[in-house]
């Protein structure tokens, strides 16, 4: 077997340069190319033949294609940027920015409803789970392409490799080779990728048949196109000679599969090729050769597996697991909508059965005395007043949960925008960043130092304000999470303007978010002389945003009417009168038609078309003013303004 083994080897010339495509063509053409389909064909192109061979390349065209593709509308065209771009980003090791990028490709595929798009972004968001070693999460992706089972057939042979491959990482085997063998079977009638021949020689390699696989890693070597497939098959090889027993193909194999990494920037490769080569010779007792790999395999991991990375993937995921548990709540609440419905027209059923029951019995009893008659109308009245007192007070909590709901999702969004201002600063200037040191490592080779301090300098300024806009963003979801965390009941000492100042911002940006259109000035005059006063901040929290919130309605109603001369206001300002604070909430709205003034803050009643609002708001908001020992009023002109006092005791 050993000897059969070692011809297999010597006989295997590695082909260690990659298969290299002119495009120099492509480059002459995009700087003539008008802003059209044509140059984002070429963008595309280059973005995707650079993915996993020069990764800093394929990003650039995909950051140029990213904006055209906008403008003209091709909304695949942006998909592919984006699913290319972030195969790049975790070649070069930078997993948080990967998954960010395949994540916005995947919510971009989804409502575009391309099926084809959306397992393949589904599959890729699973690899940059996969390259930072995270193989559960990986699996869970890979797996979901199985639920659009036409794409899925279409691009059978890969994503069975992409199973299999997750399974085997997480030293479930039996798992992984059915699928690694059936990706193997439908890639040797049409030899095209790496995959499947790398893992089937990991299994006869665990199955201790080194000859079978030295030939399946020799034809993905030769199968590889891209550098990131060839460093792997370099690796494998390493790895099978370490076992079996030969040091100096060891050496040769992981050195190669190093310098490759090495050049083209695949941290995570790096680090692979010199923990091997470490391993060696640190087991041949060469210290110094093994001092020098493992100072280059610790270098690649702060730069791949820093704790700030690590945290950035975690809060992405994070985030996406959010994001999930909304959409769920959401269906959630309308199912329960419909139960709600369900049983006020049961209850409605039940009660003229009843009406007619009643009124049979009555026909069928007249034979009987007064006292009789009286009794049985007696106790049926009374079963249907409880039977109808049960069921308002179902639906009353129906309705409240409801409002409830509504009121999280108006500050669920204007927390989103809020949140996206820092963040966005934060990557701008990050990309900044990138542009400024490959500039300086420019000007270091060019001996440029005094180039070189002025970059650096300006690398450091960034660095302060991604630092600034972090922490902003910081402050904002703590102080988010203070004001809409739920209510304990207890009063604590509460800075009204901050409170007031947070929902009028919160609720333009959650209508914003609904509806781009949404426009209107915001006054505000806050009395800095209040200071600190004791409330429930969640329960006044949500009466001032139902105001504000009734307050844009209302400006938005009148200017759909008013036409171009008409400009929405909305004023909120705060005031410290004779031991009590005034909030006072303005609009320069249609007004409340006196026929309706003594009904606004009795429960049920909307003057909003129906699924528009529960006729809760200003009730609950009345209760909660009357518990904390204040007052709820409002003062309007018709067809001029409407304007909402709440009064609340300092002490």
């Amino acid at each position: 077997m050993k000897i059969i083994f070692l011809i297999l080897v010597f006989a295997f010339i590695v082909n260690s340069a990659n298969a290299q495509v002119n495009f120099d063509s492509l480059k002459r053409e995009l700087q003539s190319a008008t802003e059209d389909s044509v140059k984002l064909e070429i963008m595309l192109n280059l973005a995707g033949n650079y993915r996993w061979t020069i990764p800093d390349s394929s990003i650039k065209y995909a950051l140029l294609g990213l904006p055209l593709s906008r403008k003209l509308g091709l909304k695949r065209s942006e998909v592919h940027l984006q699913q290319d771009m972030g195969e790049a980003l975790s070649g070069k090791g930078n997993f948080s920015l990967a998954l960010e990028t395949q994540l916005k490709g995947l919510k971009l595929a989804e409502k575009n409803g391309n099926e084809e798009d959306i397992v393949w972004s589904l599959a890729q968001t699973g690899t940059v789970y996969f390259y930072s070693h995270d193989y559960e999460n990986a699996l869970a992706y890979f797996k979901k392409t199985k639920n659009f089972p036409k794409a899925y057939l279409n691009s059978e042979e890969f994503f069975s490799g992409f199973i299999g491959e997750a399974y085997f990482h997480l030293g479930r085997i039996d798992s992984a080779l059915p699928y690694i063998q059936r990706s193997y079977e439908l890639d040797i009638k049409d030899p095209f990728w790496t995959i499947p021949y790398y893992y089937m020689g990991k299994i006869y390699a665990k199955k201790n048949q080194p000859a079978k696989a030295v030939e399946l890693y020799r034809t993905g070597i030769e199968l590889a196109t891209a550098s990131l497939d060839k460093i792997n098959g370099y690796n494998y090889m390493a790895e099978l000679f370490r076992d079996t027993g030969y040091p100096d193909s060891v050496i040769y194999y992981a050195d190669k599969g190093l310098t490759l990494a090495q050049n083209l920037s695949f941290g995570d490769k790096v680090i692979e090729s010199s923990s091997i080569l470490k391993e060696l010779y640190k087991k041949a007792g060469r210290t110094d050769s093994a001092f020098k790999y493992q100072e280059i395999m610790l270098a690649a991991k702060d730069s791949v597996f820093s704790q700030e990375k690590v945290k950035q993937m975690q809060n992405l995921a994070f985030n996406e697991q959010l994001s999930q548990q909304e959409i769920k709540a959401e269906q959630q609440t309308y199912r329960n909508r419909i139960k709600m419905y369900g049983l006020i027209g049961i209850g409605a059923i039940f009660f003229l059965i009843a009406v007619l029951l009643w009124r049979n019995n009555r026909y069928k009893q007249r034979a009987f005395n007064l006292l009789q008659q009286q009794k049985s109308a007696t106790d049926q009245q009374r079963a249907k007043a409880e039977k109808a007192l049960s069921d308002l007070s179902s639906a009353q909590a129906q309705l409240i949960q409801s409002e409830k709901m509504a009121s999280l999702g108006e500050l669920t969004a204007g927390i989103a925008h809020e949140i996206q201002n820092p963040l966005n600063f934060v990557n701008n200037f990050s990309d900044i960043n990138t542009e400024l040191i490959e500039e300086m490592k420019t000007e270091l080779k060019a001996g440029n130092t005094e180039e070189v301090m002025t970059i650096a300098n300006n690398v450091a300024d960034n660095e302060q304000k991604i630092n600034h806009h972090g922490k902003r963003a910081d402050a904002i979801v703590k102080g988010m999470l203070l004001h809409s965390r739920s209510s304990n009941g207890i009063k604590e000492p509460t800075n009204i303007n901050a409170l007031a100042d947070e929902y009028l911002r919160l609720a333009y940006h959650g209508l914003r978010a609904k509806d781009k259109t949404f426009n209107a000035t915001m006054e505000t005059d806050y009395d800095e002389t209040i200071g600190i006063v004791n409330i429930i901040p969640q329960d006044i929290g949500r009466v001032i945003l139902n105001l504000i919130t009734n307050a844009f309605y209302a400006v938005t109603e009148r200017a759909k009417q008013a036409g171009a001369g008409y400009e929405p206001t909305v004023a909120v300002s705060t005031k410290k009168l004779n031991g009590t604070v005034e909030i006072r909430v303005k609009d320069n709205g249609a007004g409340i038609p006196p026929k309706i003034l003594d009904k606004i803050f009795q429960p049920f009643f909307t003057t909003k078309p129906t699924g528009q609002g529960t006729g809760l708001g200003l009730s609950l908001s009345y209760d909660i003013v009357k518990a904390h020992g204040g007052e709820l009023k409002v003062e309007t002109k018709e067809d001029e303004y409407t304007e909402f006092k709440v009064s609340l005791p300092v002490n």
